[in-house]
């Protein structure tokens, strides 16, 4: 008998047999159409591009903030709604951030039993880039939110705000100048503790590296950080820092964009969903020494071709990423927002233009009609 199983064939049977075994399957259903659902308030007047989404579950609600304008670029006409839910199918009007300029990035954070949104206003210019202020709001109770505010960080793009031991850390660039040769990369981890005035964790930057962008992060059990960083028009970053030293992020830099990106833990996994570029990674042309000249051409690149919202695993020892599936999506699309249902089982957001009509490439998609998406995310076990 233990001769049959020292055979390598049977051997090789066994161990697939075993990786099956405590394999885990990833589904998720059919995705909805929340925008032409007829579910969303009155009070809602969407235009033709919703999109830059966030969601998250306080006090036996879910809570939505979407921005709606007439494309994806800079409007004066942009405007942001919060809606709130107790089945993720009746929705109520809670709050209209309308400034008269554009507004983008819009991240949730609860802290000592407070709801906080944090976004960033910018220009109107259709054509620029031109971030103004990072503001927050916070809910006051009674479906009354307080009136914006600034936290003093004018120029800083917010990305990602997360709570560790009772104090809450936001990821931001400074995206002044960031198409134009004037720009500084800045990327930065800056700590609160009361929600609204932040410090950076240390004197130097996290990242200053060209073009850092989206500083996406998260905390595994042991409270050790792992994020991913956009660089626009070179590529990506992969990053660990121990929890003991949050300031020091070890750097592995990849071809592969990774943009609007999300990072969510499943039973001490960590998992990425972002946008993917279906025609490959950065730098696919060869014999380009001009940094600037090949940056502007990846640039052009990734605006033409097709992108779809995907999720991938991320090895945290590594420093790598698996690529698992991709979500039904096309042309502008990616901005999800994930939220816990329970152990195994997550509401997944998401924005895209028509899933079901023709595919697009991205730049078509940021120019047309685009839609806010939900499904349920299932893990299990074979």
């Amino acid at each position: 008998m233990n001769k049959i199983f020292k055979h390598p064939l049977v051997f090789l049977m066994l161990l697939l047999c075993n990786i099956r075994l405590f394999a885990q399957t990833i589904t998720f259903d059919d995705w909805k159409n929340l925008t032409t659902s007829g579910k969303l308030p009155p009070e809602c007047e969407l235009q033709r591009s919703n999109n830059n989404l966030d969601l998250i579950k306080f006090n036996g609600l879910y809570y939505l903030v979407f921005r709606t304008a007439p494309t994806h670029f800079a409007s004066k006409k942009s405007t942001m709604y919060v809606v709130s839910s107790p089945d993720l199918e009746t929705w109520k009007y809670e709050t209209k951030i309308a400034p008269g300029c554009d507004l983008r990035e819009p991240k949730f954070a609860v802290y000592h039993d407070t709801l906080n949104l944090y976004f960033f206003t910018s220009g109107t210019n259709f054509f620029k880039f031109e971030p103004h202020q990072l503001m927050v709001c916070r809910t006051v109770g009674g479906g009354f939110w307080t009136t914006s505010q600034s936290v003093n960080m004018d120029g800083f793009v917010p990305w990602r705000v997360r709570e560790r031991k009772d104090t809450l850390y936001l990821s931001a660039y400074y995206g002044k100048n960031l198409y134009n040769g004037g720009h500084k990369s800045n990327l930065r981890l800056f700590y609160s503790t009361d929600a609204l005035n932040w410090k950076p964790i240390s004197v130097e930057p996290q990242v200053d590296i060209l073009s850092a962008e989206e500083g996406e992060f998260i905390f595994d059990k042991s409270g050790n950080l792992f994020a991913t960083v956009r660089l626009e028009g070179t590529g990506a970053l992969i990053c660990s820092a121990d929890g003991k030293c949050l300031y020091n992020w070890k750097k592995i830099r990849l071809k592969t964009k990774f943009d609007s990106a999300l990072l969510f833990t499943h039973k001490d996994d960590i998992y990425l969903i972002s946008r993917r570029s279906l025609d490959g990674d950065i730098d696919k042309l060869k014999n380009r020494t001009n940094e600037t000249k090949r940056r502007a051409r990846n640039l052009i690149r990734y605006s033409i071709t097709r992108k779809v919202t995907a999720l991938y695993k991320l090895d945290k020892k590594n420093l790598s990423v698996t690529h698992i599936l991709d979500f039904p999506s096309t042309g502008d699309t990616a901005f999800p927002g994930i939220s816990q249902l329970d152990e195994n089982n997550y509401v997944l957001m998401n924005y895209s233009s028509d899933i079901h009509g023709k595919k697009k490439s991205w730049i078509r998609g940021q120019l047309g009609k685009t839609y806010l998406y939900w499904t349920k995310l299932h893990f299990s076990k074979e």
